[in-house]
Formats: C-alpha cells, structure tokens, sequence
C-alpha cells in the first residue's frame, strides 16, 4: 500500500513539474525572455531541459528519501558489491567447511560402527567368560565337596587304621568279640517309602546294634563319640539302594575285622531281597548215614551233609554270617 502512494506521489510531483517546466517556457517563448543569452527558442529548450532534470532530481529524492533499498543502490552499490563478494568467499569457506566436516563426520561414523562391532564383539566375549566362569566355579564347589568327603574317608580310613593296629594288639592281649564279617544284627527295611524316613530307620537300627555291642564289650569311638566306624558314602549308599528297591530288604550289619572287647567297632553293610527260600518242614537234602562202630565217624557224616546243605542255601541266596558251618 505503501509502494502505491509513493508512485503516485511522485507520478502526480513530476506531472506538476511539467506542467509547470512547460508553462515556464511557453511564457518565455512569447516574452521571448532570453537566459544566459541565448535566443527565446534556446532558451525555451533550455527551460524545458531544466524541468525534466528537476523532475529527476525530485523522483530520486523522494525514492531515497523514502526507501533504504534506493538509497543503497544509488550510493551504497560499492559497498554492497564488496559485501556481496565477501559474503561470496565466506560462503566458499564454509562450503569448504562443511565438505571437510562431512568427510570427518563420515570417517567418525565409520570409526563408530568399527568401535560398536568390538563393543558387541567384547559383550559377547564377557557373556561367554562369565558363563566359563559361572561353569566353573559350579565345577569348583563340586571339587570343594568332594574334597571334604575325601578328607572325611581319609579321616575315616585314618581311624580304621588307627583301629586296626590297636586291634593288633589288642588281639594279642585281648579277648576278640567278633571275628572278621561276623554278623553283628539284622534287621528288614521295607523300601517305597521317602529316603530320610529309611534313613532314620537305618539310624535306629544302628542305636538298637550299639546298645548290644557296648553290653558285649565294644567302646565308642574317641573321636565321632559312635561305638561304629561306618564310612558316610557307604551309609548314604545302602539308602539309595533300599530306597531305588520296590521289595523288602535285609539289611545285615557286619564287622570288618576281628573286634576286640574294649575297642570301636569297623562295621559295614550287606543287602539282601527278603524272599521265601525254604518253606517249612521242606526237605532240603536227605542221605543215608549208616551207623559204625569207628569214635567220630557219624559226626564226620553229619558235618558233611551240613556243608552240603549250607551249600543248597548260598545257590538260593541265603547268606552266612562268620561262624556258621
């Protein structure tokens, strides 16, 4: 709105510049008034120049009066042009710049992607090394435990030893309660049932078998305070076996060695399925002994056809305990 008052401003100022310039020289030309003296027709032309210079002079004035783009093109051209070409150059700078700066920005992200490849590849290593590491502090703690049931059997066999030097002596001076894998007790565990319930009755089977073995002689040992020097893995053993049975089981206690009155008793277990062998009254060997007059010789007849029986018993599955025929 601006921009078309001011045309019309100036439209209208050098209409009326004109129109004046030309009624100037019209006066002029009929006075023939001469200027600077020139003839009235010079000087008519004269008039007529001035006001088109006039009206010039004024349409430029108002423009850069009115407006700062004018002014700066009719006088600031010069200086715009250097401002341009700086600009120009700066632009150039910066282009340059900014070519640069991409290159540097491409080679860091190609850097970047190089560093994330080793950081997974690193993450994958530590995940691999913590899982080894995991494996084998398991592998580890079962090497611990067995290395506490080891340095218990050792103890254990330690003590046998112990035990069975003393009962070197002992059965030198001493009176020997029971002989090597004579039956101590007896007892029948039947299986299907938890595993700490056959445990418990294990244990109170060895109580009821320690009672006997004290009343017989037997001490306790010094240093477990248990009149049966048993090996846990053997314990633990039986247990699984009835426990792993779906029949009822005999478990027999026996010593290990010659037992001495006075001493700890090295005992282990024996297993065996409870099963019907003879019924009674079933005959199991019949023989005929002819009577003689030779002293012994019918108790000779006897004794063999007792081993011949023992004999019949083991291929069925009957066990013998120390003492027996």
């Amino acid at each position: 709105m601006y921009s078309l008052i001011l045309v019309f401003t100036v439209i209208i100022i050098s209409g009326l510049i004109a129109f004046v310039g030309d009624w100037v020289g019209l006066k002029i030309g009929k006075k023939r008034v001469t200027i600077f003296g020139l003839r009235p027709h010079s000087t008519a032309i004269f008039i007529t120049i001035i006001s088109g210079i006039l009206i010039a002079i004024i349409t430029v004035t108002i423009l850069a009066i009115s407006s700062n783009d004018v002014r700066t093109a009719l006088f600031g051209m010069e200086e715009l042009k250097e401002k341009l070409s700086y600009l120009s150059r700066e632009v150039e700078l910066r282009s340059t710049q900014l070519s640069t700066t991409k290159e540097d920005l491409k080679e860091k992200i190609t850097q970047l992607q190089e560093m994330e490849g080793k950081y997974q590849k690193l993450t994958e290593d530590i995940k691999n090394k913590t899982s080894q590491l995991e494996e084998l502090l398991i592998i580890r703690e079962g090497l611990i435990e067995e290395k506490e049931k080891l340095n218990k059997e050792v103890e254990e066999l330690n003590a046998t030893i112990k035990a069975l030097y003393s009962g070197i002596t002992w059965i030198r001076e001493g009176e020997v309660i029971f002989g090597s894998d004579e039956q101590i007790a007896l007892t029948i565990i039947q299986s299907q049932k938890p595993i700490e319930e056959i445990k418990k009755e294990i244990i109170e089977f060895l109580n009821e078998a320690s009672n006997k073995v004290l009343a017989m002689g037997a001490k306790k040992d010094e240093r477990s305070n248990q009149v049966f020097i048993i090996a846990e893995k053997e314990f633990e053993d039986i247990a699984q076996k009835i426990y792993d049975s779906d029949k009822e089981m005999i478990v027999r206690l026996l010593s290990l060695i010659n037992v001495v009155k006075g001493e700890p008793i090295v005992a282990h277990f024996n297993i065996s399925e409870n099963k019907l062998v003879f019924k009674i009254d079933e005959e199991i060997i019949s023989e005929e002994i002819e009577s003689s007059g030779v002293p012994g010789e019918v108790e000779k007849e006897l004794l063999s056809l007792l081993r011949k029986v023992n004999i019949i018993a083991v291929k069925e599955g009957i066990q013998f305990s120390y003492g027996c025929l």
